[in-house]
């Protein structure tokens, strides 16, 4: 059975990451699934405008999902850190060990969840302050792996994320046979 991914779209995501991350995971086979905050269109930072698979507000509480993936860009991860449904999800999907991805600025919906506590985590220069890592360690690598965590440094690395995040949800050869086909 394929891995099922929940990714989330605030008003202001950042359109590389998104675009890519969806791409990448369908191409690794997984199941994606796009939610809206509010209305089934949102609109990203650059202008993109996405047509959701759902909103968050239909979305039932109950569905699980191996994994849940926010992407960056601003003003998208500070409207994710700001609505309490994402941070209920993101705090019941750490809890249950399912996979959590977060790219850019998203890792500040991770703090605003207390997610971040003695996790190795990177993001955007900036995008977190010392007190909003909550004591993470805080590196700058492109994509980092922590236990059930995925982390993504920003829109340059977005590919790497989403690669990253299809060998944790579909194995090591799923990954090597979606990257052989990008001609990287």
């Amino acid at each position: 059975m394929a891995s099922k991914a929940l990714v989330l779209l605030a008003p202001g995501f950042e359109d590389l990451e998104a675009i890519t991350t969806i791409d990448i995971l369908r191409r690794g086979g997984i199941q994606v699934e796009v939610a809206a905050l509010h209305e089934d269109e949102v609109t990203g930072s650059r202008g993109t405008t996405v047509v959701a698979d759902t909103n968050l507000t239909l979305l039932d509480e109950s569905r699980v999902f191996d994994a849940i993936v926010l992407p960056g860009g601003q003003p998208g991860a500070n409207n994710l850190a700001a609505d309490k449904r994402v941070l209920k999800r993101l705090q019941d999907q750490s809890v249950a060990g399912r996979w959590i991805g977060a790219i850019c600025a998203a890792p500040k919906a991770l703090a605003a969840a207390n997610l971040l506590k003695g996790r190795r985590i990177t993001h955007f220069p900036g995008a977190l302050d010392a007190n909003e890592a909550q004591g993470a360690e805080v590196t700058d690598e492109a994509v980092v792996v922590d236990g059930n965590l995925v982390t993504g440094r920003g829109p340059g690395v977005a590919m790497d994320f989403a690669l990253a995040l299809v060998e944790q949800l579909a194995g090591r050869e799923t990954r090597d046979a979606v990257e052989s086909k990008l001609a990287r």
